[in-house]
């Protein structure tokens, strides 16, 4: 307790006495007061900062906004790095490229607790658990990011407990063309593993105004190999008595229960290859009203195609399976232990959005896409390495899995009647369709893709529709009052499981789910002044189960269907935040945010200590508490020098669980005490920019009863992230720049391993 009294004093004294400690932009001989504003702006880029918030980011909540020059100074290699270093986030990278999830406030990174948005179009896959396919969005076209902290408009759904992420982009208003090239290398060790990794990104892009209408294309490719995630192990205490192929090679450990273990292999590098194309149209019918088409076609591939033995016998020849002795203990090695594995995916998006905002009347916003997912196809060996590399015995699962989303927003503020001149008032509609499609079969050839017997079949889909009505009621030009409410009716449906028993398909259709549900919000606000800011936020929401949670089953060989839980809730939602801020000089804000979630029947994938089964349950009690501290400046001390300042404390506990007692008052999975942000950016010159940036996160756990004290594989370690980046301007269109990500090299594991020291080079042309 005596480290968090010390932080909250050192806050409170930033608060009260910062404008004597920072100075202000100097103001030259000559100069009047505008003019050194204007230096200070243009010294930091604010001139590119030209997208203003979008109105689906104006709400009772916190709300941190990264803009397009705050970007370059960080590196962003792949979209989600612009969340990097937010407050209370955790992005889970292991590598560059694939899809990652998000978490914000103490949300489990696996459960679709959060929403990402870009342009309307909803990037979040709530199919499953949530994640997102963020290379469906170029660095390049990105203007700003606005992250809003957890579910307190009416205008999102319980999905956002953590909270909102919304990527804004822009079309040309004038002819534009960027082309870049980057290379980036890492030397993975861990174990008896060592590998000289590296990779390559292209993009290319062109836009143009004609007239009122716009049109923008890209190109982009990232090629990567990534660091094996998984290791195979062999824990001491399930040894047999001494027998079997004598092998040397292993490695050897405590796993996270501090249990001896010997590692034996890893599962091999994953070639990554994401490719996204990209057409966007505007239309302009008037200086207020915009028409907007989007089409996005993405592939990904990742392939496990060089698995990594340790074991070798007398002889030197390697060693995959079998009777095995090591260290004095016999161990089998099945035949799948190491394996090969092939994923490739593709898919579509299509958006058209419609945009009416008068300076003065009503706005009206209208949003519809269509993700179809048409591909997710995997490959997977089941026979003995190396010859099961090129065919033989394995599954092959073929997926479709995709979402309709429709979304109409108005707002209107009345001026003409004084009785509610001061009222904005803000309505909506929202629907959304998830369905997926997803079969396994055994194969004779898993290569070829020659299947033989239907393992298993998932089918489902879920809908929602939902009203909501929200009214922003400035009372004086000091306080302002919201009150909010939605309305939502969901159902899953068409829930099918299936498989092959004794060459006969049997098919059950698993149970209909219907709920409907109100969530009030209420929040006040006030502005004693221009510079200091208080808010207090209430909301209430309802977080609807996913397919896969809903319809999550097991088929026995004998055909059957366990595992189901048609009882399953959906999670319940009290969410509280208090935020005091206030403005620091020019360019500059502090902010201290007080936070609560309260949270019944969260589902979760756990053991059933009763039924000694593992399938989705509902948690009865969650909560999270928590406190946070922001701090950005441009300007800091000198007029070149900007940095950027986070910390949360933040404790979320299981308070009750009946399924599993012994998680009760234990911390929840994956949601650390403590993390930290900070970035400091300086610009010696004009044509050179210097970023030297931190992340640290305190030790968490995977297991909800925190049986994992340790941390290394398996585990979840705590850590401490240096990353640097040096930019120059070589010519007026040409930059280079170089940057380093973990620069001391850490080995992290957060279950699995992520990339040691990663150097990234980077050419760009901009026209």
């Amino acid at each position: 307790m005596s480290r968090l009294k010390l932080v909250f004093a050192a806050i409170l004294i930033l608060f009260c006495h910062y404008p004597v400690l920072a100075g202000e932009p100097e103001q030259k001989a000559g100069q009047t007061e505008k003019d050194a504003i204007m230096d200070d702006i243009v010294v930091t880029g604010k001139k590119e900062d030209a997208a203003e918030a979008p109105a689906g980011a104006k709400v009772p909540a916190v709300v941190n906004s990264t803009t397009k020059s705050e970007l370059k100074k960080i590196t962003v290699l792949t979209t989600d790095d612009a969340l990097r270093y937010n407050p209370g986030m955790y992005l889970r990278k292991l590598y560059p490229g694939g899809s990652i999830p998000l978490s914000i406030r103490g949300t489990y990174p696996f459960s679709p607790q959060t929403l990402v948005q870009a342009d309307g179009i909803r990037l979040s896959d709530y199919t499953s658990s949530g994640n997102t396919r963020w290379s469906q969005i170029a660095p390049e076209e990105i203007e700003r990011v606005d992250v809003i902290y957890g579910p307190y408009s009416a205008m999102y759904s319980g999905h956002t407990l953590g909270g909102v992420a919304l990527i804004t982009t822009s079309l040309p208003e004038k002819m534009q063309v960027i082309a870049n090239a980057s290379y980036m290398y890492q030397n993975f060790k861990a174990y008896e593993s060592d590998y000289d990794l590296d990779g390559y990104q292209n993009h290319f892009s062109f836009g143009d105004k004609f007239g009122n209408f716009r049109v923008f294309g890209l190109f982009e490719r990232i090629e990567n190999e990534g660091q094996p995630i998984s290791f195979n192990t062999l824990l001491a205490d399930n040894g047999g008595a001494a027998a079997g192929n004598a092998v040397a090679g292993y490695d050897s450990d405590h796993d996270f229960q501090n249990r001896k273990r010997f590692i034996i292999g890893d599962q091999g590098t994953r070639d990554i290859t994401d490719t996204t194309c990209k057409l966007k149209f505007g239309y302009d019918l008037d200086s207020n009203t915009q028409l907007n088409f989007q089409w996005v076609h993405w592939w990904s591939d990742q392939n496990v195609d060089n698995v990594n033995t340790y074991l070798t016998d007398a002889a030197g020849n390697k060693v995959y399976s079998g009777s095995v002795n090591v260290a004095g203990l016999n161990y089998n090695i099945g035949s799948s232990t190491f394996y090969f594995q092939e994923n490739q995916n593709e898919g579509d998006v299509y958006a058209i959005a419609f945009k009416r905002e008068p300076e003065a009347g009503l706005k009206i916003r209208v949003d519809s896409s269509f993700n179809n997912n048409w591909k997710a196809l995997s490959k997977r060996s089941t026979d003995v390495p190396p010859y099961s590399k090129w065919g033989g015995a394995g599954t092959v699962t073929d997926s479709e899995t995709g979402w309709y989303n429709f979304d109409f927003k108005s707002a209107y503020k009345p001026l003409k009647w004084s009785a509610v001149k001061d009222h904005t008032l803000t309505a909506g509609y929202h629907f959304d369709h998830y369905f997926t499609d997803s079969k396994t079969w055994n194969a004779s050839d898993w290569k070829s893709e020659i299947k033989t017997t239907l393992n298993d079949k998932s089918e489902g889909k879920t809908g929602t529709h939902a009203v909501f009505l929200q009214d922003e009621w400035d009372i004086t030009d000091k306080i302002m009052v919201y009150f909010g409410g939605r309305y939502e009716w969901w159902r899953g449906f068409d829930g099918i499981k299936a498989r092959d028993v004794s060459g006969s398909v049997y098919t059950t259709e698993l149970p209909d789910r219907k709920e409907d549900h109100f969530s009030p919000k209420f929040a006040v606000a006030y502005n004693p002044d221009t510079n200091w800011g208080f808010r207090f936020s209430l909301a209430k929401a309802y977080r609807f189960p996913t397919i896969r949670e809903l319809f999550y089953a097991n088929v026995s060989s004998a055909g059957i269907v366990t595992l189901t839980n048609p009882d399953l809730k959906s999670e319940k939602i009290f969410a509280k935040d208090f935020t005091i801020s206030k403005k620091v000089g020019w360019a500059g804000e502090a902010r201290l945010s007080f936070f609560e979630n309260y949270t019944e029947d969260t589902i979760f994938s756990q053991t059933d200590v009763y039924k000694n089964q593992t399938y989705y349950q509902n948690i009865d009690e969650v909560r999270t508490r928590g406190v946070e501290f922001q701090f950005k400046k441009k300007g800091l001390f000198v007029d070149r020098l900007d940095a950027m300042f986070n910390i949360a404390y933040m404790k979320a506990k299981t308070l009750k669980n009946d399924n599993l007692p012994d998680s009760e008052g234990k911390i929840f999975p994956r949601a650390p005490k403590w993390t930290s942000k900070a970035v400091v950016s300086c610009f010696p010159t004009d044509k050179l920019f210097l970023t030297l940036a931190g992340r640290y996160s305190s030790k968490a756990w995977n297991t909800l009863n925190n049986v994992d004290d340790r941390g290394g594989y398996g585990g979840v370690d705590d850590y401490f992230f240096l990353d640097a980046k040096v930019a120059y301007k070589l010519l007026k269109q040409v930059t280079i720049s170089l940057s380093v990500d973990n620069l001391t090299d850490e080995l992290v594991y957060m279950y699995h391993p992520y990339a040691r020291q990663m150097i990234i080079a980077k050419l760009k042309w901009e026209y």
